[in-house]
Formats: structure tokens, sequence, C-alpha cells
């Protein structure tokens, strides 16, 4: 059987978007900053643990000074507080960027990145913290 040009082409056609397809796969599941996620060594600067809250009951919760108690221990270290909607009442969290809220109920009008807590960890670790625990020197 012969293969005409119209087949070569249409093969070639499918074979090509094929490869971008897996290689745009192969792209979305490498993570953002390979730095950041490689390991480190021991003298790096800066914290190797972000602290992750993620079980709170959303109108009576110690969450505000769980993040104070970490943040008095080391002001730079990341804390993500996962929610699955926006807690009411809100949530008075210190406004400073490496405390962050990710709420894990997807919206149109957030990328779908957003939702997912992974996308917000930087760090070697991670600390799943329950409410009402503290840090103490």
């Amino acid at each position: 059987m012969r293969l005409t040009r119209c087949q070569a082409a249409l093969a070639a056609a499918i074979t090509l978007n094929l490869l971008v397809l897996f290689y745009v796969s192969w792209l979305q599941h490498q993570p953002r900053n390979s730095r950041a996620r490689g390991p480190r060594r021991a003298s790096a600067a800066g914290p190797r643990v972000t602290v992750l809250v993620r079980e709170f009951e959303a109108f009576d919760n110690a969450v505000p000074e769980l993040v104070d108690s970490f943040l008095q221990q080391d002001p730079a270290q990341p804390v993500v507080v996962a929610a699955d909607t926006l807690p009411y009442p809100p949530l008075a969290l210190p406004r400073i960027p490496n405390v962050r809220l990710a709420l894990l109920q997807p919206a149109l009008d957030r990328p779908a990145a957003a939702s997912r807590p992974e996308t917000y960890v930087a760090t070697e670790f991670v600390a799943l913290v329950p409410d009402g625990a503290r840090a103490e020197a």
C-alpha cells in the first residue's frame, strides 16, 4: 500500500501535535522555581519548613494566634492557611508576603493553580499544624 503525500503530511502533523502536547504536559508538572524545590544545603539562608494549617473551625479558631506564635520564632517563616472556602468572619492574618491564605475550592476568577496548596510551598519540608498549636522556643 502506497503512502500518499497527504497521508504523510497528516501523519507528520499528528506526530508534531503529540510531541507538543507531551512537552507542554511535562512543563506543567515541573516546579516553577527549580532552585527553590531542589535540595538545599544546611547552611542555606532562610527557613526550610513551611507551616501548613488545614483543619480549623471557620467561626471559632485560634489561627491568627498560631500564625503570630510561629512568626515570633522566625519572622521569615512561610505560613499557608488552607481553607475550602473563604472563612467568615475573616481571619486576622498579618499582611506580609510569607503568610498566605489558600482557598481550595476552584473559582472562575482565579487561576487553577491557586486552588492547589502545593503551589504555595517553596521549601524543602512542610509541617502540618493543627488549630490551637503554638510555637515556643
